[in-house]
């Protein structure tokens, strides 16, 4: 373990506020398109806002355990994490889709989305794994045991079913590999692979139905969203792209300023979750939207320059990991309500509706926090 120092006067207060700021932008939001305007208290507004408050209490505890404390139990984590993932997959499921385990306590459901937590333990995990085997990062035993261990959750979620929540580990694990300064050979390894086998991906789904390859990996419907995407004038029944349809007409019934605060009109479906951002193009235009992504892009910067003036390496990682994962997941979010990228279903950080979420972003600014506050210890400290 290195020997760091801690300085709570470091306290990041600005990150805070402006994740503050736009949690309860984003409760506001929910509320909104569950009818607060009209007097309607709906229950996903409740559990949001609940969640919310409760995520600024496991932010700032984060901020102060120290996290290479954490760190050093990436093992048991990591075991919580398949525990967790494995657990989700034999629990009852409603529609042949296990993405959540829910308990009642008290009266009050309480559930949980496992491949939210996947995020984070798999963010500690591998920057632990990373920051061990620093100096052999570019070994390739090393480098197979890192993707080895990251594709077993990987594949774990992508079986729920699910196309995009996969994802999310995979970038955290690109950004940490690319912070440990893994050797370029392999970037290029990786993308000779991939290559050919996009183009024989985008081959076959040209295919007919019965000969497709890729339908042993996706499910018609899976397939149905990309293969619309790229031809939507093919969906005569408007199946696959009716909520694509939704999100752009309501993105353009905002215009400039907006409809303003529970203004839209526009029925979109997932309003509170997959496709809020189009909610507040409606209610808050072009300017409103462009506003929204600088709020989340200052909340990036701020992240990467936390890891950036880091001395410890493993903190490094840390602060590095969060700002890719919050990155990845507003860009997508982003690109799929203006229809620029197939709908997976990805949710805004901070803004979009769900508890699991909330905390484990909360959680992840948290130790973005911790680790601006930490250093390592010089000879001139113990003088």
């Amino acid at each position: 373990m290195t020997d760091i120092r801690r300085d709570a006067r470091s306290f990041d207060f600005l990150l805070a506020i402006m994740v503050i700021a736009l949690g309860v932008f984003g409760v506001i939001m929910v509320g909104s398109t569950t009818g607060l305007g009209r007097g309607n208290v709906s229950s996903v507004f409740i559990n949001q806002l609940v969640f919310f408050i409760t995520g600024i209490g496991i932010m700032v505890l984060a901020a102060f355990v120290n996290y290479e404390f954490i760190a050093k139990f990436h093992w048991p984590i990591f075991g919580v994490n398949l525990l967790l993932l494995v657990w989700v997959l034999v629990a009852p499921a409603p529609g042949n889709v296990s993405r959540w385990l829910g308990w009642e306590i008290g009266g009050f459901e309480l559930g949980i989305q496992p491949s939210e937590f996947a995020k984070i333990f798999m963010l500690i995990f591998l920057a632990k794994i990373i920051d061990r085997h620093r100096e052999k990062i570019n070994n390739p035993l090393i480098v197979a045991m890192v993707v080895g261990l990251t594709l077993v959750p990987v594949g774990l979620i992508f079986i729920q079913p699910s196309l995009s929540a996969p994802l999310v580990p995979l970038f955290i694990m690109a950004a940490l590999l690319y912070t440990g300064k893994i050797s370029y050979k392999y970037i290029i390894a990786l993308l000779i692979i991939a290559v050919p086998v996009a183009l024989y991906l985008f081959v076959d789904l040209h295919r007919a139905p019965g000969e497709r390859v890729i339908l042993d990996m996706v499910s018609a419907y899976q397939l149905g969203r990309v293969w619309y995407f790229l031809y939507p004038e093919l969906d005569v029944g408007v199946v696959y792209t009716y909520q694509n349809l939704a999100a752009m007409r309501a993105l353009n019934s905002g215009m400039l300023t907006g409809r303003g605060l529970f203004g839209n009109t526009i029925a979109v479906p997932e309003p509170t979750n997959d496709f809020i951002f189009a909610i507040i193009g409606a209610e808050f235009g072009f300017i409103g939207s462009i506003l929204v992504i600088l709020a989340a892009l200052i909340i990036i910067i701020r992240i990467l320059q936390i890891a950036n003036r880091s001395d410890v390496f493993l903190g490094r990682l840390i602060a590095t990991g969060v700002a890719a994962a919050i990155a990845f997941q507003v860009f997508t979010h982003v690109a799929i309500n203006a229809w620029l990228l197939p709908n997976t279903g990805m949710g805004f950080p901070f803004v979009s509706s769900g508890g699991s979420a909330m905390w484990v972003f909360m959680a992840m600014v948290g130790l973005s926090i911790n680790v601006g506050m930490t250093r390592a210890k010089s000879m001139f400290d113990e003088m």
